[in-house]
């Protein structure tokens, strides 16, 4: 049999093997949380007969799978119910001012329908004096938290969490006098929505990008060897979205040849805001995606400068970037015949 053959059946193979795992959880998963088996499950968790022993040690081993699975069942209900949850948390270090916290824990739910790794922030109690009389009034500040920095969570905690009083007209605070002085209050219900929003927003903008990569077809370096291009000599590509490159190439990907003739389709920063497109012909091409999901602007340069038919296609139409590839479709003219 020839190599090349031989690495193609190999990598079919690998894939095929991959989906039937997947598949696996799936059907797993399915039939655990499945309501006529957990209702078997409760009947079954009384005491048996003498005479039905070796079949409740049966049920016994596979017990617990149903008590992860149903538990696995409600923890989703709730973050579809409650994205956001509060809970008490006390801070385990020695030298900590504060040992109560509260914890704030933020579900996002991606395209797939999968629950991403939960986002938690730290708020810790402080007291601020007020007046002259040494009273003091309970207000939060941001002590530790997972979100990433797309999220600009120090601009956000000094809008709706802040600690002092405020200048007004821009003047430092300690000029200011006392009668001069605008004091905020905290508002940790918006605080808390702004950051989920920008969480929302950034994840949606990232599941986009993603789709119209899998749209194209991507090529793993390492893992899809029967789907690379022939004749190439372009430079992989890190996927900013996926994996990080490290030294046997896992992360790096490129896109699948397509009848579009785009050769490169990725984000430009981990923001995921400006998306950079690349064709066969030489055409570079860069949009950038809002809150909502709207391709706002659209650059496209060539040889003979800027392609406005292609930014227009970028941009028309609904302007929902999950359709950009569809516009593209419609918008192609097969070539009219040599006479």
């Amino acid at each position: 049999m020839d190599p090349d053959d031989l690495d193609t059946e190999i990598s079919s193979i690998r894939a095929e093997i991959r989906t039937l795992h997947h598949r696996r959880r799936i059907l797993t998963s399915s039939l655990l949380s499945s309501r006529p088996l957990q209702r078997l499950s409760k009947t079954h968790s009384l005491p048996p007969p003498a005479n039905q022993s070796h079949r409740q040690q049966e049920w016994t081993d596979i017990s617990p799978l149903l008590q992860s699975s149903a538990s696995h069942a409600q923890t989703n209900h709730h973050r579809i119910a409650f994205s956001t949850t509060t809970f008490p948390f006390t801070d385990p270090s020695p030298n900590a001012e504060g040992k109560s916290l509260l914890g704030i824990r933020i579900d996002i739910c991606a395209r797939d329908g999968r629950y991403m790794k939960p986002y938690y922030v730290l708020l810790r109690r402080v007291g601020r004096s007020q007046g002259g009389d040494g009273g003091g009034k309970k207000e939060v500040k941001v002590l530790r938290h997972t979100i990433p920095s797309v999220v600009d969570m120090a601009r956000l905690e000094r809008v709706y969490l802040p600690l002092e009083s405020t200048a007004e007209d821009g003047e430092e605070e300690e000029q200011l006098k006392p009668w001069k002085r605008k004091s905020r209050n905290q508002d940790l219900k918006s605080f808390v929505r702004e950051v989920r929003k920008g969480l929302v927003v950034w994840h949606l903008r990232c599941d986009a990008v993603r789709y119209l990569r899998e749209t194209l077809g991507v090529v793993t370096r390492g893992v899809d060897d029967d789907a690379l291009y022939e004749d190439d000599e372009r430079p992989w590509e890190r996927d900013i979205l996926g994996p990080t490159a490290n030294t046997d190439g896992a992360g790096e990907t490129r896109i699948a040849k397509n009848k579009f003739g785009i050769v490169s389709l990725g984000p430009t920063s981990l923001e995921a805001v400006y998306v950079r497109l690349e064709w066969e012909d030489g055409r570079v091409g860069r949009f950038k995606i809002s809150n909502t999901g709207v391709v706002e602007r659209a650059v496209v340069i060539g040889d003979a400068g800027r392609d406005k038919l292609t930014e227009g296609i970028l941009t028309g139409g609904d302007g929902r970037v999950e359709t950009l590839l569809q516009r593209l479709e419609k918008s192609t003219v097969p070539a009219s015949p040599e006479v």
